[in-house]
């Protein structure tokens, strides 16, 4: 078994890793320590080979060196974490970058977490960084090198949790973060003014080729990757990133991939494109990482033992993710257990202006399985949303104030009556497109026309112009109330679909056909209409849908209706 090893300062680690057909075992710890052992299977040999080359290429190029085939040292149980001071050396002085950010005195080491405690006579900092299972601090006086001290954890995930727990203490304790320059230190230059209009519009290509021509007369990379990328030399720009790794992303590096295997239990069959896309955790575009999908499915991938709020919280700080347009998430540890709520309290806290994007539950495989979490304490970290998309089985919206949103879906096999009257009264000024879905009361749907209500009754939402009332339990009383209400009269579309919508409610529509000849599209697929209820529908709108009727099941002395959408 090849073993490598890294010894620096008080650091002293091995890894060890033997190929064995399509598979691979790998052990890794602190020298004089059995360490920890993991075995990963592939579809074919090659794969294996390929993955075993790219983790031996990655631990040399973070220092690792060969000491031979030899196995490690039978050793007695793991000695306890040591912890040692030591002076610092001095943080070497940021380059002159015009227009530049205020210098403070962080290391300026890729992935390290600043603070600063500022009170009377008091004037203190502290600094965090992780590195494999070691977490190091450096702390003082402002303006001096201070101490550091260096822990090791038998594993990633251990050593996670520790870096969150110090964090917290130190945040309780009054010490306030200030963004670190990022990178290798020796570049990020900055440009407020022409930051300023790409976070109005992060967009506009325009803006990113005036500021790739400001990073390269400042010598900095990025701007070679901006330019590179912009004129669409994949190739090029993907060398580029290989070869400016520690910089363009640092501690980012070993998370590139999401950590859900196949895309996780999902049975469903998508495109190559679609998979090979989204098991990328991060999408580049104009020099910058443009979208962020993070996926743990614990059952698809049970060697991570990290937090992806940690991951999250690691590229809203990293200088490649100052431009995030677009925030994807799936399974968050165990997809039947877990939910999305540190990950939406922390974007609440903390997501970048740019933001216009979020997909939640982009590959959701048993949609009542899926957990969310209160919504809620997301809104205020992105009013500059313009495109929700949800598609879970479980979640709260809180109070939902989204001054820019145009486009939002909420699919659900069951939405709550709280989560429905939110949505109802959202302040949501600019909505174009709304589709709702309300689903069965046997998988938490407890919504009635009472929750509906409210939005039918708005006149407010002026670019409204696209309404799905859809996969409902109750369609047959949002058909009698919607013809006579307010909004339906600026709609062009308007989705009934996936309800159970019957010939009850196709009458109640057609009493009010005046109503609804305005429509470019009524949708009505997957309904339980006759050819009565057909016949009654024909012609309200200009184009009305209504394939796939459905039959009800006869149990007994009474017919079941079923939407389309519960589990």
């Amino acid at each position: 078994m090849p073993r490598y090893e890294f010894s620096e300062g008080t650091s002293n680690k091995f890894w060890e890793i033997t190929l064995e057909g399509a598979s691979f075992t790998t052990s890794y710890g602190k020298i004089g320590a059995n360490g920890q052992t993991t075995i990963k299977k592939f579809a074919s040999e090659a794969e294996a080979k390929k993955e075993y080359d790219k983790l031996v290429a990655e631990k040399v190029k973070k220092g690792y060196a060969l000491a031979g085939a030899a196995q490690a040292p039978a050793a007695a149980p793991p000695p306890a974490a040591k912890v040692e001071a030591k002076a610092a050396p001095a943080a070497a002085p940021a380059p002159a970058a015009a227009p530049a950010s205020k210098a403070s005195s962080a290391s300026g080491k890729p992935g390290a977490r600043y603070f600063e405690f500022v009170e009377g006579t008091s004037s203190k900092f502290w600094e965090v960084i992780l590195e494999d299972t070691t977490v190091r601090t450096r702390y003082g006086k402002i303006g001096t090198a201070g101490q550091e001290t260096e822990k090791d954890y038998d594993d990633r995930g251990e050593a996670y949790k520790e870096l969150a727990k110090l964090v917290a203490e130190k945040t309780k304790k009054g010490y306030a973060e200030i963004e670190a320059a990022g990178g290798s230190g020796k570049h990020d230059a900055r440009n407020p003014e022409l930051e300023k209009a790409i976070i109005a519009d992060p967009e506009n290509q325009q803006l990113y080729s005036v500021f790739a021509d400001f990073l390269e007369e400042q010598g900095d990379p990025r701007g070679e990757l901006m330019s590179l990328q912009i004129a669409g030399k994949v190739k090029e720009a993907k060398a580029l990133l290989e070869k400016e790794s520690e910089y363009f992303l640092g501690p980012l590096a070993e998370h590139t991939s999401c950590y859900d295997g196949d895309l996780g239990n999902n049975n469903r069959t998508n495109s190559d494109e679609w998979v090979e896309e989204n098991q990328q955790a991060f999408l580049w575009k104009n020099g910058f990482i443009h979208r962020v999908r993070l996926a743990h499915d614990s059952y698809a991938n049970e060697e991570f033992q990290g937090r992806l709020v940690d991951i999250l919280d690691l590229v809203l700080r990293h200088p490649s993710g100052r431009f995030i347009v677009e925030l994807a998430f799936n399974s968050n540890g165990d997809p039947n257990e877990d939910d999305l709520q540190d990950l939406l309290d922390l974007l609440g806290r903390k997501a970048p202006p740019t933001v216009r994007k979020i997909v939640i539950g982009d590959n959701v495989d048993q949609i009542s399985w899926y957990h969310v979490g209160n919504l809620g304490t997301l809104w205020k970290g992105v009013p500059n949303l313009r495109s929700l998309e949800i598609e879970a089985g479980e979640f709260l919206v809180g109070s939902m104030e989204l001054p820019n949103l145009e486009h939002a879906i909420f699919k659900t096999g069951g939405l709550a009556k709280a989560a429905g009257k939110s949505i109802a009264t959202a302040q949501i000024p600019k909505i174009r497109h709304l589709d709702i879905w309300y689903g069965d009361d046997n998988y938490g749907g407890n919504c009635s026309i009472k929750e509906v209500m409210p939005l039918l009754e708005r006149t407010d939402l002026k670019s409204l112009t696209h309404l799905g009332l859809k996969n409902s339990m109750f369609s047959n009383d949002i058909a009698k109330a919607i013809g006579m209400s307010p909004i339906l009269r600026q709609l062009r579309e308007l989705d009934l679909s996936m309800g159970t919508l019957t010939d009850e409610g196709a009458e109640a529509m057609a009493k009010s056909k005046d109503a609804f000849k305005h429509l470019e599209v009524l949708d009505l697929t997957h309904s339980f209409l006759t050819e009565k209820g057909l016949a009654l529908v024909k012609g309200l709108a200009k184009n009305v849908i209504t394939e796939d009727q459905q039959t009800p099941s006869d149990y007994g002395d009474e017919l079941h209706y079923f939407v389309a959408v519960a589990e």
